[in-house]
């Protein structure tokens, strides 16, 4: 069973994001929402994938994912001493929240509610139209 993880960090002010499709088919990174980096089919020690931060000058990273028994670990790698290495924490995906308000339902439901049953105005009206 596949399973997908997400791991996120915000970096000098820009959106670092690694979603991972595991056990091991796809790795992406996204950088500031942007795809820049994709692997199909890992390595078995460890996927090692470069990415740049849309700075001037371009800054790069290096993002390591390695599988440490049943988990992914993910680790950044910058060539700054102020974020040399460190491990980046895995984000759940978001979940809708049950009960919520979900506009699609709610406008389809009164269609099918006018088409089932017209209100009295439009009964009203459709009986003034000339036939």
């Amino acid at each position: 069973m596949s399973r997908t993880h997400r791991f996120h960090v915000d970096l000098e002010g820009h959106s670092v994001t690694v979603l991972l499709e595991w056990p091991g088919h796809e790795t992406e990174v996204l950088v500031d929402g942007k795809v820049v980096a994709y692997r199909r089919r890992p390595e078995k020690r460890g996927t090692v994938l470069h990415a740049e931060l849309p700075t001037d000058p371009p800054k790069p990273l290096t993002l390591l994912v390695e599988d440490m028994g049943d988990t992914p670990f993910c680790s950044l790698m910058t060539p700054d001493a102020r974020y040399r290495r460190f491990l980046m924490p895995e984000v759940p995906f978001p979940t809708r929240a049950a009960g919520g308000w979900r506009p699609a339902r709610t406008f389809r439901r009164l269609v099918r509610q006018l088409l089932r049953r017209p209100p009295r105005v439009l009964r009203r009206l459709l009986r003034r139209v000339p036939g």
